[in-house]
């Protein structure tokens, strides 16, 4: 193990290429260190490493904590699989020790393409009906040069919501979670943002979702939709009115064609017929009748965080 002195930028000038950074440092210490993706640029500035030699040093290592017998040329190799995850099932699928670095590097590029056809191979059930539901709702997918990130933001309010949704997302590396002020035309919001590092899964929904860089909403989308993806929509986008006991779901940002879709889907999915409203002249949304609500609320019920039960209604918990 490197001494905490051979650290110093007097010791070492900036340091380009992975093996000088084995060399020199200890990098399962290193590792220790960072919490997020950011942290391996400040840490590389502060050590004056080259940022790409120290995150490749990094991944290997991540690697071959994993499978500490395997040569450091496989490792890299697995390296570009984007989690811990990733790596334990694309494993269950090669065998990583028999395998040459060569196909390794083939195999797992097959893999990462696979994902963004079938994301299900990675993605938890649980996960998927999250994504699905806050894509929906509040939440948003982000280009980053060749792969995607999820993110999303809710008021300080809910930051019990943002938890929860961030425990379930959790085996994913997440970049950001931190309470943020944000200023909105005059006055100031407190709000929880969240995006996940980069990874390829996330291509398949950023196809999903949008066109010509817009979020939308097509028969795919709803087909993909099951009781818990819904909750998590009327969690995000969902309002409940108390004295008339209905619900309304705010889909401001889509259009009446595809609110018109959206009315098709709750009937012939759930036997529930919303209402198409209209306000401030150029916002569509969808009410539920009351006897709408209550069966709408029974479907739902079961998939809604306690922390989020004043959406179906609910008070203190209850």
């Amino acid at each position: 193990m490197a001494d905490k002195k051979d650290y110093s930028a007097e010791k070492i000038k900036v340091l380009e290429g992975l093996e000088g950074v084995r060399k020199n440092f200890d990098i399962v210490g290193l590792r220790n260190k960072i919490k997020k993706q950011g942290d391996i640029y400040t840490l590389s500035c502060e050590l004056d490493i080259k940022y790409s030699s120290l995150k490749h040093a990094l991944e290997e290592v991540r690697v071959l904590t994993l499978f500490p017998n395997i040569h450091k040329s496989k490792a890299n190799a697995l390296s570009r699989l984007k989690t811990d995850r990733d790596v334990q099932i694309f494993s269950n699928f090669n065998d990583v020790y028999d395998l040459s670095a060569r196909n390794l590097y083939r195999n797992v590029k097959k893999w990462n393409e696979s994902l963004i056809s079938n994301p299900l191979i990675l993605v938890s059930r649980e996960e998927h009906d999250l994504i699905i539901g806050s894509l929906l709702g509040d939440a948003s997918v982000r280009q980053r040069n060749k792969n995607c990130c999820f993110r999303f933001s809710h008021s300080l309010k809910q930051k019990s919501y943002a938890q929860w949704k961030h425990d379930i997302l959790k085996n994913f590396k997440i970049n950001e979670f931190r309470e943020v002020k944000r200023k909105i035309k005059t006055s100031f919001i407190e709000a929880i943002d969240f995006t996940t590092n980069t990874h390829s899964v996330f291509n398949y929904y950023r196809k999903l979702f949008y066109k010509a860089g817009r979020k939308v909403v097509t028969t795919d989308i709803l087909n993909k939709i099951n009781e818990r993806s819904l909750a998590i929509w009327i969690c995000d986008d969902g309002s409940y009115e108390r004295k008339q006991g209905y619900i309304i779901l705010c889909t401001n940002a889509f259009s009446l064609g595809e609110h018109e879709l959206m009315k098709k889907f709750f009937n012939e999915r759930f036997g529930l017929d919303p209402t198409i409203g209209f306000r401030d002249g150029k916002y569509y949304y969808l009410r539920f009748k009351q006897g709408d609500t209550k069966k709408l609320i029974e479907i739902i019920r079961p998939h809604i965080p306690l922390c989020m039960i004043y959406k179906i209604g609910g008070q203190n918990g209850i």
